[in-house]
């Protein structure tokens, strides 16, 4: 399988013994031994979730990497967070995704009418409620603006967060969009409405320290 190391908080290394990563594409920095590369638009979910991608407009564009060898990752000097997971599922943003292996059966998921995905990239005007997933054994890797970090989400503790802190989520959790004019208005951080992204359930979620796309 292949073997994950982070360098840094900036870069990955992954070592391939005739294995394939898929990675964000424009990632790869450098490589040792006997690696090929070509564009991957499906990554490990095959043609029928390329078409779905298609259809739902929630696109990742990726690299893959086949061989033997080492190959070192970093994107735009963004962080890099590792998450390893047990059969579970992972919700990411696709442009938060900076690489995993055919381990992981990645996915598009429809989340509803308050659904992440969508939330993110402007749910609050009725865009787009998908989301990529992860699924299965094994690791994949974030980037995000600063270091990112996962907040325990609980039955008691249910969560609140700026959607453009937002990179993914685990565990079986719902989100909603709340409206708070107080949210940030107050303290001069918005003209308007303010919205938060409310958890509830059971899982965590990961934010990043700076908003994606600026202040709202």
């Amino acid at each position: 399988m292949p073997e994950y190391t982070q360098i840094n908080h900036k870069m990955l290394s992954v070592s391939l013994r005739n294995e394939e990563v898929f990675a964000k594409r424009g990632a790869m920095i450098a490589y040792t031994g006997s690696v090929d590369f070509a564009p991957s638009t499906s990554g490990s979910e095959g043609l029928s979730g390329m078409a779905r991608r298609t259809v739902t407009g929630e696109r990742m564009t990726l690299m893959g990497a086949r061989g033997t060898g080492e190959v070192f990752y970093a994107y735009d000097g963004k962080s890099v967070t590792m998450v390893s997971l047990s059969g579970e599922t992972f919700y990411a943003e696709s442009e938060s995704l900076l690489a995993y292996d055919a381990r992981l059966t990645s996915g598009t998921e429809f989340l509803g009418s308050s659904g992440v995905g969508g939330l993110v990239r402007g749910a609050a005007t009725g865009s787009g409620l998908f989301t990529t997933t992860l699924t299965g054994y094994g690791e994949l890797a974030l980037v995000s603006d600063g270091g990112a970090i996962a907040l325990d989400v609980t039955p008691e503790r249910p969560v609140s967060v700026d959607p453009q802190a937002y990179i993914g989520h685990r565990g079986r959790l719902r989100s909603d969009l709340v409206t708070d004019v107080s949210w940030k208005t107050l303290v001069g951080q918005s003209s308007g409405e303010s919205y938060q992204l409310r958890f509830t359930g059971g899982g965590a979620v990961y934010i990043q320290a700076a908003e994606r796309g600026g202040n709202r």
